[in-house]
């Protein structure tokens, strides 16, 4: 039961939680453009859409339909695969996507690391160390949403 109070006290500061707070900083890099942007620059610039699509866990239109906003930006351009099949499409990050999303990668680690620097080197120790050990045990859990 007091796990229950503790899980809703957390519940409720992480929904009032400032929309730029650490947290969301850190999980744009798990959504949208931005995580294809990353998943491209941390995969030598080129990937596929169905690789895209399994790594964000989420369907081949969605990700059809941001590569479109993205490729209207010019942070990406498309290709045929050199295998011969037409249908199959390679990814590559643009050197202004690849750009954008340096820019953005440093400028979180800069507000990551001001907030750290205030929480002190054995508090950031303890808040990586709890980060961590909650992404292994959530890894284990099967959450029912």
């Amino acid at each position: 039961m007091y796990m229950e109070v503790i899980a809703a006290k957390l519940l409720q500061f992480m929904e009032a939680l400032p929309r730029k707070a650490p947290q969301n900083w850190l999980s744009d890099f798990n959504k949208g453009e931005l995580f294809l942007l990353n998943y491209l620059h941390t995969n030598e610039d080129t990937a596929c859409p169905t690789d895209m699509s399994e790594a964000m866990q989420t369907s081949t239109a969605r990700i059809a339909a941001a590569l479109n906003n993205l490729e209207r930006k010019g942070f990406i351009t498309r290709e045929s695969a050199t295998d011969g099949d037409l249908r199959r499409k390679l990814v590559h990050l643009t050197p202004e996507g690849n750009e954008y999303v340096k820019e953005y990668r440093s400028k979180a680690l800069r507000n990551i690391t001001k907030l750290l620097t205030e929480l002190g080197e054995q508090d950031a120790t303890e808040y990586l160390r709890i980060t961590q050990r909650i992404d292994a045990i959530s890894r284990e859990l099967k959450f029912d949403l």
